[in-house]
């Protein structure tokens, strides 16, 4: 595999409100909170099973994660969430406090965080040859809709990209790169395990 990050996150320094309960939608966000504050005395709500390591290796005892995306942490949180309890999302600028926000319509008592941020990179050696035409990888792999967007932004300014094959983990994540792509494919959950599937499928015409 060739490792070439297309962005970088940078922490921020927000004035953090009072809480009594915590959600994480990504392990960056829970190291970012835990340099910025030193409690660890309440339930922290995590999105997957990396999330929930990343709590617990900083020191949270109520840890409940949840299987899938947001969208089951919103279910989750509606199902098991006091209407007392004041909640508080720590997460990346660009989530721009949307679990948050549909839990205030739902009645609760939810705020959000930016502690982190994402900060755009120039475009690796490898990307760069490939952009010039030369096939320097045969296949994708894209986590993130941001990284689609960014690497579809260098890709239409190349006039000879070499081709690809492309594993996104998300229908959104695969969108912005499946005008570019040779093949596609989109992996069944929203883990490493389908995204590592989804490429399996896509690289097997090569390998017959």
């Amino acid at each position: 595999p060739l490792v070439e990050p297309l962005f970088e996150l940078a922490p921020l320094a927000p004035t953090l409100p009072e809480f009594d309960a915590l959600a994480f939608t990504s392990a960056n966000g829970v190291r970012r909170f835990a340099e910025l504050s030193a409690r660890r005395d309440m339930p922290a709500w995590c999105v997957g099973a990396a999330t929930g390591q990343a709590a617990r290796a900083a020191g949270f005892a109520d840890v409940r994660a949840s299987d899938g995306d947001v969208e089951a942490l919103i279910v989750r949180l509606r199902r098991e969430l006091a209407a007392d309890m004041r909640l508080l999302h720590a997460g990346n600028i660009e989530a721009i406090g949307d679990l948050a926000r549909r839990l205030q319509d739902q009645g609760f008592q939810a705020e959000f965080a930016a502690v982190y941020g994402p900060l755009d990179l120039p475009a690796g050696p490898a990307l760069a040859a490939h952009l010039a035409g030369e096939a320097a990888f045969e296949a994708v792999l894209i986590h993130s809709p941001r990284a689609a967007r960014l690497l579809a932004a260098h890709l239409a300014k190349a006039a000879r990209a070499a081709p690809f094959r492309l594993a996104a983990i998300s229908a959104k994540a695969a969108a912005p790169l499946t005008p570019f792509a040779e093949q596609a494919a989109i992996a069944a959950a929203p883990d490493e395990g389908a995204l590592a599937a989804a490429l399996e499928e896509v690289l097997a015409p090569l390998s017959s």
